[in-house]
C-alpha cells in the first residue's frame, strides 16, 4: 500500500512539474538585454545602439521605449531606422502603437532576436530641463540608461514600462574621450544592477577622487571654467563633508559628481542638474562675472548634493516633492551658511527672493504643496509652488521650531530623524511619515495644516515679526532685514544663523 501510494505520488509531482514548466513557457516575461553603444557623433549629436535579448517566448511581443519623464514628453520621437531581426537575420515586421511602444512576434520556436536604432539627441529644450535626458555636446556626453535602451516583454506582461536587470552594456566613446560612472564594469561590459539610476559621462574628463566618511566621491568635470578643478573638488568635499555631519549620514560606496557645460549654446548664467541614484548631473551655463557664476554654482551643488541622502536614501511610496525639493533648496542654503560660504545677508536675500516670487504665483491660494507636487510638471505656476513655496515653508518651520525649542532642535534635526527611521530600510516614506515626523518636533497642527496641507497665503511680514526680522520695501523685491531692537530671544535665535 505503501508503495502504491508514493508511486501515485511521484507521478502527481511529476505532472505538477510538467504543468508547471509548461505554463511557465507561456509566462510573461522580462528578458535581459546585451547592449553596445557606439557611433557618437558630436556633430550630429547622434549615437548608435545594437542591441541582443535574452530568448523570447512564440508570439507577439511588446519593445518600449521610454516616451515621458519629469516634464519631458515624445522622448521616443528621438529612435530612427529601427530594425529587430531574429537569430536567421530574417527583419520582423514592427506594428506601431504609439508613444514609443511597438509590437513585433516571433514564429517558430523561441529564439534570441537582435535590436538596433539611432538616436538622435539633438532636441532644444527650455534650460532647466537639459540635464532631465540623455545629451551630446562638443565637450560632454551623458547617456541615461532609462531613455536610451528599450524595455522588451511578451505581450501578456503586467508591466512594460522600465528596464529590467541584469542589463550588460559596453560603450565605445569617440576617440580621446573617456567614461566616468559608479556602475561595475567587468571586462569591456558594465554589469548594470539598477537601469533606472545608470548614468554615464563621456568627454574629455578630468576626475578626482575624495573621501568622506563611507563615501568614495569621484568629481569628473569637462570644459573650461574661471574657477579651478581645486575648487570644485574643495566645494565638493566640503559641502558633502557638512551634509554628512547633518544628516548623521550612514551612506557606502561610490557616488559620482559631474560638471559639464550645456549641449547647445545658451546666453545668461543658469545650471540644470539631476540627481539620478550615486550620480549627479549638473550643467552650467557661466557668465563673464566668475563669482557670480561661482556662486550660482555653490547653491546648485549643495542642494544636488543633499538629494544623495533625500530622496535618494529612502523608499519612496508617493511623490512629495514639496518636502524633498523645497525643503532641500532651503537645507543647501544652510549648508552654505554653516560654512560661512554666505552670510546673513545673503540668508535674509534669499527669503526675499523667495517670497516675491511665491506671491506673484497665481496657485498661491488655490493649491496645497501636497496637491502641487505629483503635478509639478504641468504647469510652470505648479512647479514653481513647489520649489519656491517650500523652500519659504522650510525656513519658517525651522526658525518656529528654533523658536520653541529655544535653540535645541531645527529642520536638520527633524530631517535626520526621518533619516535614521527610514533611510537604507524596507520601510516605505510619504507625506504621512514626514508630516508626522514634522509635527511631533513641536507644535505645528495650525502651521501643517495651513501652509503644507491647505492653501493659507503666507504673509511674510506677519510670519518673520516674531523672530525680529521686518520686510521692507525693496528696489526690486521685498527687502528682510533685522530689527533694530531684538529682545534677548530674538537676538538667541538670531545669533544661530552666523555663529
Amino acid at each position: 500500500m505503501t508503495l502504491l501510494w508514493l508511486a501515485a505520488l511521484r507521478s502527481l509531482l511529476l505532472l505538477f512539474c510538467l504543468a508547471v514548466s509548461a505554463y511557465g513557457l507561456a509566462l510573461p516575461v522580462s528578458p535581459s538585454l546585451s547592449c553596445q553603444i557606439s557611433d557618437l557623433s558630436v556633430h550630429h549629436r547622434s549615437l548608435r545602439v545594437n542591441c541582443t535579448s535574452s530568448v523570447l517566448p512564440v508570439g507577439k511581443s511588446q519593445l518600449r521605449f521610454l516616451d515621458r519623464f519629469a516634464g519631458l514628453d515624445r522622448l521616443s520621437e528621438r529612435v530612427f531606422a529601427l530594425q529587430i531581426k531574429d537569430e536567421a537575420g530574417v527583419v520582423l515586421p514592427l506594428e506601431l502603437h504609439g508613444g514609443g511602444q511597438y509590437y513585433f512576434s516571433v514564429v517558430g520556436h523561441a529564439q534570441r532576436v537582435s535590436i538596433s536604432y539611432e538616436l538622435r539627441l539633438a532636441r532644444a529644450l527650455d534650460p532647466s530641463q537639459y540635464a532631465l535626458s540623455s545629451s551630446i555636446g562638443p565637450e560632454a556626453s551623458f547617456l541615461l540608461i532609462s531613455d536610451l535602451l528599450p524595455q522588451v516583454c511578451a505581450e501578456r506582461a503586467p508591466r512594460c514600462e522600465e528596464l529590467t536587470p541584469p542589463l550588460r552594456l559596453r560603450i565605445l566613446p569617440p576617440e580621446g574621450w573617456q567614461i566616468a560612472t559608479t556602475e561595475v564594469q567587468a571586462g569591456e561590459f558594465f554589469e548594470i544592477v539598477d537601469p533606472q539610476r545608470a548614468v554615464f559621462f563621456l568627454g574629455r574628463l578630468r576626475r578626482q577622487e575624495l573621501k568622506v566618511d563611507g563615501m568614495r566621491l569621484r568629481v569628473a568635470i569637462a570644459g573650461i571654467w574661471g574657477f579651478t578643478d581645486q575648487q570644485v573638488a574643495w566645494l565638493v568635499e566640503a559641502i558633502s563633508r557638512e551634509q554628512a555631519a547633518m544628516i548623521g549620514s550612514a551612506e557606502q560606496g561610490d557616488f559620482l559628481l559631474t560638471l559639464a557645460p550645456f549641449p547647445l549654446p545658451l546666453t545668461g548664467l543658469r545650471s540644470s542638474a539631476l540627481s539620478r541614484g550615486r550620480t549627479i548631473i549638473l550643467m552650467l551655463n557661466a557668465t563673464a562675472d566668475w563669482s557670480r557664476t561661482l556662486a550660482h554654482y555653490q547653491r546648485h551643488l549643495a542642494h544636488e548634493l543633499f538629494h544623495y541622502y533625500l530622496p535618494n536614501a529612502f523608499r519612496l511610496r508617493e511623490n512629495f516633492d514639496w518636502f524633498w525639493e523645497g525643503f532641500t533648496r532651503y537645507i543647501a542654503l544652510q549648508t552654505l551658511l554653516r560654512l560661512r560660504l554666505v552670510g546673513m545677508r545673503e540668508y535674509l536675500d534669499a527669503l526675499g527672493e523667495e517670497y516675491e516670487v511665491y506671491a506673484a504665483n497665481p496657485l498661491r491660494t488655490h493649491l496645497s504643496l501636497i496637491a502641487a507636487s505629483p503635478e509639478k510638471f504641468a504647469t510652470p505656476a505648479s512647479y514653481d509652488l513647489v520649489y519656491r513655496k517650500g523652500m519659504l515653508v522650510a525656513a519658517l518651520y525651522d526658525l518656529e521650531l528654533r523658536w520653541q525649542s529655544e535653540g535645541k532642535r531645527n529642520l536638520i534635526t527633524v530631517i535626520r530623524q526621518l533619516y535614521q527611521n527610514y533611510a537604507g530600510s524596507a520601510r516605505e516614506v510619504g507625506n504621512r511619515e514626514v508630516l508626522i515626523q514634522m509635527g511631533q518636533a513641536g507644535n505645528f497642527t495650525h502651521f501643517i495644516r495651513d501652509y503644507i496641507e491647505g492653501t493659507r497665503e503666507i504673509n511674510l511680514a506677519k510670519s518673520l515679526a516674531p523672530y525680529g526680522l521686518i520686510v521692507e520695501p525693496g528696489i526690486s523685491r521685498p527687502r528682510v532685514e533685522i530689527a533694530t531692537k531684538l529682545s534677548a530671544k530674538q537676538r538667541a535665535l538670531l545669533a544661530q544663523f552666523w555663529n
